[in-house]
């Protein structure tokens, strides 16, 4: 990525207050609206770096009434109330070592050996934890942002630097996704310099270091991990847990049908140690599960199948809470997008439902009907019950496989409204609602890409 790549990606941040000011009428809802017409309605606000690119972390603070960006080789603190005024601005380069020795082994020092910010974390009231690529040498960083919100601070803490392995990927081009919860972050990313070591990872805190097992198809097959979300699920800590969000390739899927591209929901337990006999070091309690959005026509479904963004919608109920999800074609005849809706009481139901696994002589991938031991496995750990004492046999589900048999089908809302990069800015606006009567080929949806943020989606699925 860089440079050369990065004019398909955002070369500033704009963002579109109100539509229809100005003494323009509002138009009815539309499926495309230009970068010119956003200009010419006074609603639009932009920010950008000189000889900066990838707008890819973005931090809402609402106390503070400031938004972080991470960029390539910058932080940039600016004001909610106005993107354009009251900027400050961060360099956070990678050291000159790092970039030569990115560039000896064979990356372009000008497009690929820079510093690009991956994420950004609120760790405490008065630092935020920042994490970037750093020349193909992960690193990270805590930033002081001070205490009072009418004094707003951003400077780099530099007897806080650590090492960001697991955390932020080496390769600009690849996606991270991140949640800190407490002082423990939960990641989803490629560990290693040639990015084919893809794993669901726990740093920073107090407890063991805990990750996925490495170069096993049937954990993770090529992931691009696309959100984390923490959700408790009662009044008891132990029942907590972490919700990766991702798009592989799947394993299951038969070889007559090539390589399938499917979308997935992981969970683990918060309060997972590890195995104590297999699985050491390895987490115990991940499964996953596969997400299907598909809109119904008089010519049959159309699938959606490119998980692109997700945005949880909490409630004080957790388990009604719900997630909206956006999706993009991977087909070459149609592009378009929807958003579909997934209830967390579904998604739970799932992970409690059948485990797939191979049998027959054929192998197909089938649900488990044998016997499961209680508490089931990948059950947290609580003070009523432990997991199982006995080690699962190696031909016994999940050992075999953590994918669930269950499939979550998401219903498509009634009004869709989304946030999309265009024409050189962020910004939102509307499709109109699907119908099963759309014909999809002539439709002309706008394609999502992979810099669409969920605090932009957030604001705009509220006005539905």
């Amino acid at each position: 990525m860089g440079r050369a790549g990065a004019a398909a990606m955002i070369p500033g941040l704009a963002l579109l207050w109100a539509v229809g000011v100005g003494g323009v009428a509002p138009s009815p809802p539309r499926l495309r609206l230009s970068f010119q017409e956003l200009q010419a309605w006074h609603g639009l606000q932009t920010f950008s770096l000189e000889r900066t690119c990838c707008y890819e972390a973005l931090l809402v603070d609402e106390e503070r009434g400031r938004l972080f960006v991470g960029a390539e080789n910058h932080v940039a603190s600016l004001s909610l109330d106005n993107i354009s005024k009251q900027a400050k601005k961060l360099a956070w380069p990678a050291p000159v070592e790092w970039r030569e020795e990115c560039n000896w082994a064979g990356k372009d020092i000008g497009t690929e050996c820079m510093n690009f910010v991956k994420l950004l974390h609120a760790y405490n009231h008065t630092h935020l934890l920042a994490c970037g690529t750093g020349a193909f040498h992960p690193t990270c960083a805590f930033v002081e942002v001070g205490h009072r919100p009418e004094e707003p601070v951003l400077r780099l803490d530099p007897g806080r630097i650590e090492d960001g392995k697991g955390k932020s990927p080496y390769d600009p081009r690849h996606r991270a996704a991140s949640v800190l919860v407490g002082e423990e972050l939960y990641s989803g990313v490629a560990a290693d310099l040639m990015g084919r070591d893809f794993t669901i990872f726990r740093s920073l805190g107090q407890r063991p270091s805990l990750r996925t097992e490495p170069h096993d198809s049937r954990w993770l097959n090529e992931p691009k991990f696309v959100k984390v979300f923490w959700i408790p699920e009662s009044e008891n800590p132990d029942d907590d847990k972490i919700y990766f969000f991702f798009r592989e390739t799947a394993v299951e899927a038969a070889p007559a049908m090539g390589r399938l591209l499917v979308s997935r929901v992981g969970q683990i337990c918060r309060n997972d140690v590890g195995g104590q006999r297999s699985l050491v070091n390895k987490w115990t309690t991940f499964l996953k599960a596969r997400l299907v959005c598909s809109v119904p026509g008089v010519e049959g479904d159309t699938h959606f199948d490119q998980l692109q963004d997700v945005f949880l919608l909490s409630s004080r109920d957790h388990r009604t809470s719900l997630l909206y999800a956006v999706f993009s074609t991977s087909s070459s005849i149609f592009q378009g997008s929807a958003v579909c809706v997934y209830s967390m009481n579904d998604v739970r139901r799932a992970f409690l439902g059948p485990f797939a696994h191979k049998e027959g002589p054929m192998h197909q991938w089938v649900s488990y009907q044998g016997r499961v031991p209680y508490p089931r496995p990948e059950t947290c750990a609580t003070t009523h019950f432990t997991t199982p004492s006995k080690p699962l046999a190696p031909s016994v589900p999940p050992r075999t496989s953590p994918t669930m048999s269950s499939i979550l089908r998401g219903t498509t809302p009634s009004c869709t409204t989304l946030s999309c990069p265009l024409g050189g800015g962020l910004f939102s606006y509307k499709l109109e609602p699907i119908t099963p009567s759309l014909k999809l080929p002539r439709t002309g949806l706008q394609p999502l890409t992979d810099t669409m943020t969920s605090s932009s989606l957030a604001q705009t699925l509220a006005r539905c």
